[in-house]
């Protein structure tokens, strides 16, 4: 987006006051005012600024992965490497994961994403696809040595670890009848396997082969057959200003099909023979009887259809729900998948129950936590009021996010390698937030029971004494217990599928970052007006007590 100096400082300043009040919406409407009608190319701005910044993979062994000095490496990496060399530029490159490749193109971080990106229809609806597709993969399981699992149909009814924004996690689920339990990364994924949380870990076969070449995971196995299959495909930016920049990496992947560079970077990287990259180089490699390349590019500058991955879905090939939710998409540019799409809708509806159920037992948790601490505090020995105060200022100075880290892959680790036990992941948040939060206000009522005994002298705590306190301390208790509802969306961290979870996966899979974001908001918003309005109901029930 080319935008003048003037314009970009008064966006800017627009842009602050809007995020200070949450009005994204109103700032997309401001951005889009401020645009200019014709965005500037972005293959003659990279050469213009003579950089190419790419996103790639860091957690993907050997595609794309860390040196010992947290530089970037690996096939997608090199082809990175070759791009900028064609170019004649310098290379930049910035680490993805699968959640954000898609957006990190959106909103202009890189010029190229080449990131495991299975070509899918959704996709193609998000960001620019470019044909031909360099690489491709199937789904398998990887179990632990001792898994039984040898047959797709033995996953029916069991827990299964995968990592948002997979291509394929929805229909291995619809037709195989599994629950996934998603997780952010990969790696964390395959902890949770070790852990024995799961069956098994989701993913593409060729992430999995090399992870099984590592010390680390020595002994696990892939336990079943690809299915799925899938081609990857480069990505940019949807839009007029990529298009000279997708052909160029259109024509640049088809010359690495003919000269056989992607079979040798297959080959340097320890990779098995992928029949789809032979059956690539043959078809690019094939010429008319006149020498000219078959597939070549046309009057249209489209490939022949003999040479493409056709992948089409528009609203005119749906009927229903699906087809209006579409339609809506391709006019206004909103995407309400959770709302026409039946999976989606579902899992959707599935975090808000579960993100209701967290908000709950958090704020349940958080009032008996406080009670029951400041009641030790007031009544219990001195030894034990001594422990119990030395802990809450400990649980106040750790970050709670630490905290459930720590218990589900540390402690739980443990737990399960040892003896076989394995922590629910939406308890532990529940514990955390809760052990957190009630420490923070047994604090807060344990100075006041102090407070008013250097009045009263003969002041015990009891039952309506703990009434009073909370009445008394009421600005105090409903602030922590707004934040703790707001704290609930950690729960992603650990793979709780609750809204956050489900939301990030739906931008995944869609690029729907607007529409998910505000919807976010505008349910928060809405629980912690709820939320409030509980507490002042609350509040003013127990006012009686202070009289």
């Amino acid at each position: 987006m080319s935008i003048d100096s003037a314009k970009r400082n008064q966006l800017g300043r627009i842009a602050t006051n809007l995020n200070r009040m949450g009005l994204t919406v109103l700032w997309m409407v401001c951005l889009a005012l401020f645009s200019p009608v014709h965005a500037a190319d972005r293959l003659d701005t990279i050469r213009a600024h003579g950089v190419l910044i790419v996103g790639v993979k860091t957690d993907y062994p050997p595609f794309g992965m860390l040196t010992t000095n947290a530089e970037h490496q690996g096939l997608e990496h090199d082809l990175a490497v070759d791009l900028a060399q064609r170019l004649g530029v310098q290379l930049r490159t910035v680490g993805v994961n699968t959640t954000n490749r898609l957006q990190v193109l959106d909103d202009g971080r890189v010029d190229v994403t080449i990131a495991t990106l299975g070509d899918t229809a959704e996709r193609r609806q998000v960001a620019t696809l470019i044909e031909p597709d360099y690489y491709s993969s199937g789904v398998s399981l990887m179990t632990r040595p001792d898994s039984p699992v040898q047959r797709w149909s033995d996953l029916r009814g069991q827990t299964v670890c995968a990592t948002q924004g997979s291509y394929f996690n929805r229909t291995i689920v619809q037709r195989d009848l599994l629950k996934l339990q998603l997780y952010a990364n990969g790696r964390d994924a395959k902890l949770a396997v070790r852990d024995r949380r799961c069956v098994g870990w989701l993913f593409d076969n060729t992430a999995i082969a090399g992870d099984l070449l590592t010390s680390e995971w020595h002994g696990y196995r892939i336990a079943l057959p690809p299915e799925l299959v899938a081609p990857w495909a480069i990505a940019v930016a949807r839009g007029e200003s990529s298009a000279t920049l997708a052909r160029f990496i259109g024509d640049t992947v088809a010359q690495w099909h003919r000269d056989g560079t992607l079979l040798a970077l297959e080959k340097k990287w320890g990779l098995p023979p992928s029949s789809f990259l032979l059956q690539m180089h043959a078809l690019w490699s094939a010429k008319d009887p006149d020498g000219q390349y078959r597939c070549r590019r046309l009057a249209d500058d489209q490939w022949p259809v003999a040479c493409r991955n056709q992948i089409f879905v528009t609203s005119t090939n749906l009927t229903g729900l699906r087809r209006w939710g579409l339609w809506l998409n391709e006019k206004t540019g909103i995407n309400l998948t959770y709302l026409y799409d039946d999976y989606e809708r579902t899992i959707f509806l599935h975090g808000i129950a579960l993100t209701l159920a967290l908000t709950s037992s958090c704020l349940g948790g958080s009032l008996a936590t406080a009670l029951v601490l400041v009641w030790l505090t007031q009544r219990g020995p001195h030894l034990i009021a001594v422990m119990v105060r030395g802990y809450a200022s400990l649980a106040r100075m750790t970050p709670p996010l630490l905290q459930i880290y720590l218990l589900f892959f540390g402690v739980g680790s443990v737990a399960s390698a040892h003896w076989g036990i394995r922590f629910n992941a939406f308890w532990i948040v529940v514990s955390v937030l809760s052990l957190y939060t009630g420490a923070g206000l047994m604090n807060v009522l344990d100075h006041a029971a102090d407070e008013a005994r250097t009045v009263d002298a003969c002041y015990v705590v009891n039952v309506h004494a703990l009434a009073r306190l909370l009445a008394e301390s009421s600005t105090v208790v409903s602030a922590s217990l707004v934040n703790v509802a707001k704290a609930t969306m950690m729960a992603s961290a650990v793979a709780v599928p609750e809204l956050l979870s489900v939301s990030t996966y739906i931008v995944a899979e869609h690029g729907n970052v607007g529409t998910m974001m505000n919807t976010l908001m505008v349910f928060f918003v809405f629980l912690i007006f709820c939320v409030l309005s509980l507490l002042q109901w609350a509040q003013r029930r127990g006012a009686h007590v202070r009289t």
